[in-house]
């Protein structure tokens, strides 16, 4: 279910518990660290306005787990390395089936790659002659680039996490000071955010990726059917040219039913099971797709794609840049524009 945050945290934990089996079968060294690490101290479990997890490992054991993804099952899950499709700075586990995009839609269609939801797998490189680890640049810009002692870190500990038992530096409190300055409750990390922008415990990304860039995928000879009789209809009728496939347009707005709209017949929605067959192809060109998306799922509709001309991002309440390039392949993307 979307934007379920408890549903969302079981995933994480499931992926957690995947990743520590592996680690204690093959004998390699990690340990809970960032937020994950802060919430065994606080609270035990995750913290009020988390929504990830965190885990390092030192470079050797890191780049032994990376060159092992066949480790975990590869019908559950997918080790997600810097060498995959993606554009990764550090490794992820991902549980197929799911859908997790961090940064806006533009960006992680144009990123590829697994989207599924994941735990972040943070290496720690050696710093040879000073008996020091430090995170190299490759994270958000609310963690530097700090430089932890070796011996902050043997012999490991273990810290209470929700329902399991995590693996923890030795010293906890001075990884912390190092990453977070003073992290005493309740300072310290409190500028923290959700860290994803949109997330589907139960569908897998692949539909996502599907339906918004593949609108156009085999559309000869369709039956086309909009939804949506407003300024994203016309700019989809000027852009794509395809006015002589398109049967109608539906609209939620009663008032428009019975006319036309930039030359199309308007539909009450209602009238979609009936009017829509196997050759049909529903894109729903609408500022509101998302709910349109799940008024048409209720109706048993599954397959339909969506044209961005301006999106509406639910989670900050702001409408953003056009991005009609989505739907075309273009590689040149619109910036994001929160």
């Amino acid at each position: 279910m979307i934007d379920n945050i408890s549903k969302l945290r079981e995933v994480q934990l499931e992926l957690l518990h995947a990743f520590s089996t592996v680690c204690a079968e093959h004998k390699l060294k990690w340990y809970a660290f960032f937020g994950t690490l802060l919430g065994i101290q606080r609270g035990e479990g995750f913290l009020p306005w988390d929504d990830d997890v965190d885990v390092a490992m030192p470079m050797e054991d890191y780049r032994t787990l990376c060159a092992h993804p066949t480790w975990f099952d590869e019908g559950l899950f997918f080790l997600q390395t810097p060498m995959d499709p993606g554009g990764l700075r550090f490794a992820k586990l991902r549980l197929n089936g799911t859908t997790a995009f961090r940064e806006d839609l533009v960006t992680e269609l144009r990123a590829g790659g697994h989207h599924g939801i994941a735990i972040d797998i943070i290496p720690l490189a050696e710093l040879p002659g000073m008996g020091a680890y430090h995170t190299p640049s490759i994270l958000s810009p609310g963690k530097k680039e700090a430089v932890y002692l070796k011996e902050w870190f043997e012999p490991s500990s273990t810290g209470r996490f929700e329902d399991m038992e995590l693996r923890t530096p030795a010293k906890p409190g001075r990884i912390l000071s190092e990453c977070y300055g003073d992290w005493a409750w309740p300072m310290g990390a409190r500028e923290s955010h959700p860290s994803y922008w949109f997330f589907d415990t139960e569908k897998g990304y692949e539909i996502y990726v599907r339906r918004y860039p593949g609108m156009l995928d085999d559309i000869d000879g369709k039956r086309i059917l909009l939804f949506g009789a407003a300024d994203s209809q016309r700019i989809w009728l000027e852009r794509f040219g395809r006015r002589e496939q398109v049967i109608c347009t539906f609209d939620n707005d009663s008032k428009k039913w019975g006319k036309l709209s930039h030359g199309v017949s308007v539909r009450d929605p209602k009238e979609l099971p009936v009017i829509m067959n196997e050759n049909s192809r529903i894109i729903i060109v609408s500022l509101w797709h998302q709910e349109i998306g799940r008024q048409l799922e209720r109706m048993g509709i599954n397959d339909y794609y969506v044209y961005l001309d301006e999106y509406y991002d639910e989670g900050i309440g702001k409408k953003v840049v056009r991005r009609e390039d989505l739907n075309t392949g273009d590689a040149a993307f619109p910036k994001w524009k929160g």
